[in-house]
């Protein structure tokens, strides 16, 4: 029989645990209580009271809760998740981590509670970690590596982007061997709205990248005007110069430049630029320019469009609206007094040629218009008159930019008109003294998808049409 004073002391301390409601553990001599009045706790302690079917602790990875009399506790089994003591509960998950469910990823926070699942629109990716799988583009193999430090660029207001600008780099500035440096929009969405005009200007080329959808409903213009390229366009050069007796050979691109007029045969001056496959090199282009002379004295030929490259990493590239990366057209020919000796160009400029758009996405949908038509040539100039300026590339397939006019619109020495889809750029017109510069060719589309992907390619309106779709990688 137990002293009386120990049992003073036993129902002291019940009555102070069941007042403030808390579990409570005192040291005893497992020889004096009978075997049901006590459970021990992993320190070595005994629960005397505690409430019923209430977490008690952690023991291990499982969790020890009351039992229904309150004076013990049952074991329970955590699992892989583990018992979480701050929370006082079992986890419901594995704390941090993520795994694939098909095409889901359910992932757990660091407090093992489940987070919201996310649905890949591709698959999802065990490796290193469960995640969405992502695309690694042409020409930017790791930019969708990371998350978009800026949200999102929404272009509610018509505008111009800079590229020449390290602030426009809001996903910094890449450099290329042989080609333009990137300037890379970063965002976590991108959104050209219905009725609003982009426009990309610069030395670099343009690329604009979100972690999520690109949505063209709006225009993006990344066209040459005239001699100044689109962004990233020009870096190269083709089509002969323009001289006292020739118009100037329009640029080569997607197709070859036409020749500029001679004395006797439109396109007699043989000087039309070669091709230059955009598609072909390990870098992003923009288009070629034509011909311009070196010391600045003659007629220069029209500028290069842009470079422009539309990427989503992990969402839907979608055209609804209009894409222009046209080329320039080229200055007319004219004549140059400079005493002592009168120079003479009277050959009008060839003109540039449509750029390089590239598209790139874990499903790329175009169903509106895009285009990349070749500048005009410039028309040939008299002893006085300067001829008129070639057309730009145009937004039209079925419309060329036109050759720009000899003096009183006389048609021997027309500009060449630039190409467009289903025509080659047309020579420079033949005239004994004034000569019109060759058109320039028609640019390039290129879209690219991972495999088993077919986009929807199917633009209203299209000048030249989208190449073979192309696969991508994903991570």
């Amino acid at each position: 029989m137990r002293p009386v004073a120990w049992l003073s002391l036993v129902l002291a301390v019940t009555l102070a645990v069941a007042a403030c409601g808390k579990v409570e553990e005192a040291p005893v001599d497992a020889g004096d209580q009978p075997d049901d009045a006590q459970v021990d706790s992993p320190d070595g302690m005994v629960i005397t009271t505690c409430t019923p079917n209430q977490f008690v602790d952690c023991d291990g990875g499982n969790a020890r809760i009351c039992n229904a009399s309150g004076d013990g506790a049952t074991i329970q089994s955590c699992g892989a998740p583990g018992c979480n003591p701050g929370a006082m509960r079992c986890n419901a998950c594995v704390p941090s981590s993520s795994t694939c469910d098909g095409a889901v990823v359910e992932s757990c926070g660091a407090d093992g509670l489940a987070l919201p699942d996310e649905t890949c629109q591709l698959s999802c990716t065990a490796t290193p970690s469960a995640h969405c799988a992502y695309i690694s583009p042409r020409y930017l193999p790791n930019v969708c590596d990371g998350v978009a430090a800026m949200p999102g660029l929404t272009i509610t207001t018509s505008g111009t982007i800079d590229t020449a600008l390290d602030a426009s780099c809001t996903g910094g500035v890449v450099t290329q061997v042989g080609g333009p440096p990137i300037c890379v929009m970063r965002y976590g969405v991108i959104t050209v709205q219905t009725g609003r005009t982009l426009t990309l200007i610069g030395g670099r080329a343009a690329a604009l990248v979100a972690d999520g959808d690109v949505t063209i409903t709006g225009t993006i213009d990344g066209s040459a005007t005239g001699l100044v390229h689109g962004p990233g366009g020009g870096t190269l050069t083709s089509g002969g110069l323009s001289t006292e007796f020739t118009g100037g050979g329009g640029a080569g691109h997607a197709t070859a430049g036409a020749a500029g007029g001679s004395t006797t045969a439109t396109g007699g001056a043989a000087n039309g630029g070669a091709t230059s496959d955009p598609l072909a090199g390990a870098v992003l282009v923009g288009g070629v320019r034509a011909a311009r002379p070196s010391i600045g004295i003659g007629v220069s030929g029209g500028g290069g469009g842009g470079a422009v490259m539309l990427v989503s990493c992990r969402g839907t590239v979608a055209v609804t609206g209009t894409l222009d990366v046209g080329g320039g057209g080229g200055n007319g020919g004219r004549n140059l007094n400079a005493p002592p000796a009168a120079v003479i160009f009277r050959g009008g400029g060839g003109g540039g040629t449509g750029g390089y758009a590239v598209l790139q996405g874990l499903d790329v949908r175009v169903t509106g218009e895009v285009y990349a038509n070749g500048g005009g040539g410039g028309g040939g100039g008299s002893a006085t008159v300067i001829g008129g300026v070639g057309g730009d590339g145009t937004r039209s397939s079925t419309v060329a930019a036109a050759g720009g006019q000899p003096p009183g619109g006389s048609g021997s020495g027309v500009g060449g008109a630039g190409g467009r889809l289903g025509a080659s750029p047309g020579g420079g017109g033949a005239s004994g003294n004034s000569q019109g510069g060759g058109g320039g060719s028609t640019g390039a589309f290129q879209s690219y998808t991972p495999t088993g992907v077919t986009p929807t390619l199917t633009p209203s309106s299209s000048s030249p049409g989208f190449q073979t779709n192309m696969t991508i990688t994903t991570r």
